[in-house]
């Protein structure tokens, strides 16, 4: 069992104050049942304001610092999870019952944008709070000269957050589905235990691995990291459910992990030019699209089932309240919304809207952040709420200042260099979203409030939102140190690794 130990001076300042408003809400309904009905005067109503308008308990909300010696730190990554597929998102499918239960209890953030559109720069973004030109981990191998590709691990002089967790003595295990986050890429250094040996591994691999684990490690104060492919198009959907699908379709598709690669690279092909985009228009019809999309929503449903499963076995352990959790994913999936399949190589909402939500014991009610926010702020604000120190130089933010009723207005950005097939740039300003081509040049400006589907560019018609954006984003590719330059018409040999 986990050591006890007495109150610290804020959870006993949290505890006058809950008494305080407890004796304040008395105090007011023993006003309201002696004044005669009607006759609710301006000074009941001026006092009940005053009452109201006390932001006390506010500043405190979401503080664990003072019992942070006793808290584990879970993070769940659902890999490929579109957030358009789930209940919380307004979905009524009925596919992520799981999620939309854990919703109940947790922050969930409606506009949370993923760094990078695919596995490896995204997860070592949430890692180290900096952007993927920052941290360096944009694609699994890198260029060590014209014709040499070395494979790609984060500089060891980057200090990343579960770094600073195993410093401060949480035990921490990671049981994964391998591939994008590796071991080796950084991720899992100074790890008591890290699961990556198969490649696109779902959760029905990581999860009773992970339960192992936590049975043996319950007593000890830990970080979990459970993640798994379930939605991605490498891992492959059971054979029965398949057949149940294909039993309606009537094209030349299986729906294999096979096929689903072949489509994948042959969309890629299409990129000729520097410019140019993904591509299967011709190959894949409507049917086509619909059976594929349907193999997509099922397997959305088994990831939800298999976490929801791995929560409710957390919770009879009794770890749950004991312990801050957060569920995202990294980054989504195109189902021919913009005329291909896959992830990676365009910044389309389909795949940057993620999943971002944190249930922190002791505050296990919903509250709902529309104010878009960053995958990369996750982490800062976990420390926050436990009072941590995070790594020096990042570029994630805390979000619990949003969580206590104050406005944040956080740049948000999104980049992609997938297998040096593309070189794209992200940003965003209220509705209004500027995407830049760094290949040639080419701006496509949405509005995601009027068109979400991102069909209509109205870069041409809207000129100086186009300019100002496309000056936003090359400040901040300045303080990347990217330099826009070195992209202009490059056409460079991809990387085969996916």
């Amino acid at each position: 069992m986990k050591s006890t130990k007495p109150p610290g001076p804020l959870k006993q300042l949290r505890v006058i104050i809950a008494v305080i408003a407890l004796l304040n809400v008395v105090v007011v309904g023993w006003l309201l049942l002696r004044n005669p009905k009607g006759e609710q005067n301006g000074s009941l109503s001026r006092a009940m304001d005053s009452l109201m308008a006390d932001h006390s308990m506010e500043s405190a909300r979401y503080d664990l610092s003072d019992m942070a010696s006793d808290l584990n730190v879970v993070l769940i990554s659902m890999d490929a999870l579109r957030w358009d597929r789930t209940g919380i998102s307004g979905n009524e499918k009925g596919l992520t019952p799981s999620l939309d239960a854990f919703a109940d209890e947790a922050v969930v953030f409606h506009a949370a944008v993923t760094a990078a559109p695919w596995t490896l720069p995204s997860h070592m973004s949430v890692w180290t709070a900096r952007w993927p030109s920052v941290h360096g981990v944009t694609n699994k191998l890198r260029l060590l000269s014209q014709d040499q590709l070395v494979p790609t691990q984060l500089s060891p002089g980057i200090q990343t957050f579960p770094d600073l967790l195993i410093l401060n003595g949480w035990t921490a295990g990671a049981f994964t589905g391998g591939a994008g986050v590796q071991a080796s890429y950084g991720f899992g250094r100074n790890f008591d235990a890290y699961l990556d040996d198969r490649y696109f591994a779902g959760m029905d691999y990581s999860i009773p691995a992970a339960l192992e684990w936590l049975e043996q490690n319950r007593d000890k104060r830990f970080f979990l990291f459970l993640h798994g492919y379930d939605s991605h198009g490498q891992y492959p959907l059971a054979e029965s459910s398949l057949e149940e699908i294909a039993a309606d379709y009537h094209g030349n598709l299986d729906g294999s992990v096979k096929e689903q690669a072949r489509l994948r690279e042959l969309g890629l092909k299409a990129i000729g030019n520097p410019g140019d985009s993904p591509d299967l228009t011709g190959v894949l019809d409507e049917e086509d699209t619909r059976f594929l999309r349907e193999i997509y929503d099922r397997k959305v449903r088994d990831a939800d089932q298999r976490v929801g499963s791995f929560l409710a076995k957390f919770r009879a352990m009794g770890l749950l309240d004991h312990s801050l959790v957060a569920i995202m994913s990294d980054h989504g999936d195109e189902l021919m919304e913009h005329g291909s399949i896959d992830h990676g190589a365009t910044l389309y909402e389909e795949q940057l809207h993620v999943v971002m939500m944190i249930r922190f014991p002791g505050y296990a009610r919903r509250q709902d952040i529309q104010t878009p926010v960053r995958l990369l702020d996750l982490f800062p604000t976990v420390f926050d709420a436990l009072g941590l120190e995070q790594p020096p130089g990042v570029d994630g933010k805390s979000l619990l200042p949003l969580l206590r009723g104050q406005e944040m207005d956080l740049p948000v950005f999104s980049e992609t260099d997938y297998r040096l097939y593309v070189h794209q740039r992200m940003t965003r300003r209220g509705s209004l979203k500027l995407i830049l081509d760094l290949a040639d040049g080419e701006k496509q400006l949405f509005d995601l409030e009027k068109d979400s589907g991102e069909q209509k560019d109205i870069s041409s018609s809207d000129p100086r939102s186009t300019y100002e954006l496309e000056q936003n984003l090359r400040a901040w590719m300045d303080k990347t140190r990217t330099n826009p330059q070195d992209y202009l018409g490059i056409h460079q040999k991809p990387i085969t690794l996916f």
